[in-house]
């Protein structure tokens, strides 16, 4: 039977046998061994006809961290913000719930506080 990986990526099957399979994009006919493998690794059969990208909402980090930068602009607290202006990492991570590096919040808040700047110029 034919499979193809379900990402552009080559899936790789191994067994507790130490036989292994590598199952391609464009897909592959593996031996009847892998089958159950190979499907619980998300080797699509080619009997199935899936999208090749199915939209999934999935966990948009950069959003997350720029939504959570707005609300603390938003909420007006001082203490969100260090001395220099730009939002505390220890209350940006507290309310995104994961850790956050300086430069990634570094990046989205060059980017939001350059956008009210941005809109003018456009007009």
């Amino acid at each position: 039977m034919k499979f193809r990986s379900p990402t552009d990526e080559p899936l790789h099957v191994a067994l507790t046998t130490g036989h292994t399979c590598t199952i391609s994009p464009e897909g592959d006919e593996i031996p009847q061994m892998f089958h159950r493998e190979a499907i619980s690794r998300g080797a699509i059969p080619s009997s199935i006809t899936a999208p090749e990208t199915a939209p999934v909402g999935g966990f948009d980090r950069k959003q997350v961290v720029t939504d959570a930068i707005n609300a603390m602009l938003d909420g007006g607290n001082e203490d969100d913000f260090t001395n220099n202006g730009k939002p505390d990492l220890r209350k940006l991570q507290a309310r995104v719930g994961f850790k956050v590096e300086r430069e990634e919040a570094d990046a989205v808040w060059a980017e939001v506080s350059k956008a009210p700047d941005a809109a003018p110029d456009a007009a």
